[in-house]
């Protein structure tokens, strides 16, 4: 059947490379097993859910996947459709054979998760988890988190400490902080590592992010923007005046 790609992957054991796709043909999620070398398809596993997004690996053998649970149809693309029916939830699979170990559901079913990036707690690991809100109500979206957290357990969302029109785009995390871009917000979030709300960067249409030690980066129209950690924090604004950066970029 025919497969779209839905825009993330990750090499595993430096032989196998992972794509999360969509089979036209049932709206399924599928997960595309490839040599990383030859890119020769070899196997591929159903994600358990519709619309995957980005995918990690936890360390302990699983595949943890965010299914974005928003439908659409080959006729009409990416086009959001048929939104009483979402169903967005993170799921683990196992890293070896794609079985599926256990899978997880926000309360609130309108809440799309999509992006992820590992932190840490002193209790241990935590995911942050990027939300994208699809509300009908506009005051419902405007109002609506950005960020959920995983401890293994439960899969919870942060309440905003302020407005950030629900949408949530890349993630990442430094120095005991989730920073999640939001270009509908025009800025960066800044969250602790238990969820705690912490700063808001302005930056017209900030959506990517990376970090290197000591700064995380973030992305937007025809700027990007250096903020350091730590007492002595700083933010740099580089002009980019002839490129407008797109949703995610990473650190070479």
């Amino acid at each position: 059947s025919l497969l779209r790609f839905c825009g993330h992957a990750i090499a595993v054991r430096d032989r196998l490379l992972l794509t999360t796709e969509t089979d036209h043909a049932t709206g399924r999620g599928r997960i595309g097993v490839r040599d990383l070398q030859t890119l020769k398809k070899l196997d591929d596993w159903d994600t358990h859910g519709i619309d995957p997004h980005q995918l990690l690996l936890d360390g302990e053998g699983h595949l943890i996947v965010a299914n974005g649970g928003v439908p659409t149809r080959p006729e009409t693309g990416r086009l959001k459709l048929d939104l009483e029916r979402m169903d967005s939830s993170l799921v683990a699979l196992d890293e070896g054979s794609g079985e599926v170990r256990r899978q997880w559901r926000l309360g609130d079913p309108r809440l799309s998760l999509r992006h992820l990036a590992w932190g840490r707690t002193a209790r241990g690991p935590v995911l942050g988890i990027a939300l994208q809100a699809e509300h009908d109500a506009a005051v419902e979206r405007a109002s609506a988190p950005v960020l959920a957290l995983f401890d293994g357990v439960h899969v919870l969302a942060v309440p905003p400490a302020r407005p950030l029109s629900g949408y949530g785009g890349d993630i990442a995390f430094l120095d005991g902080m989730f920073a999640v871009g939001c270009p509908r917000a025009q800025g960066t979030a800044l969250f602790g590592a238990a969820g705690e709300g912490q700063d808001f960067i302005p930056l017209e249409e900030s959506c990517s992010i990376a970090t290197t030690p000591g700064r995380i980066w973030a992305g937007g129209r025809h700027a990007a923007l250096a903020a350091s950690s730590g007492p002595d924090a700083s933010r740099d604004l580089l002009s980019l005046p002839d490129i407008r950066l797109d949703n995610h970029w990473i650190v070479l």
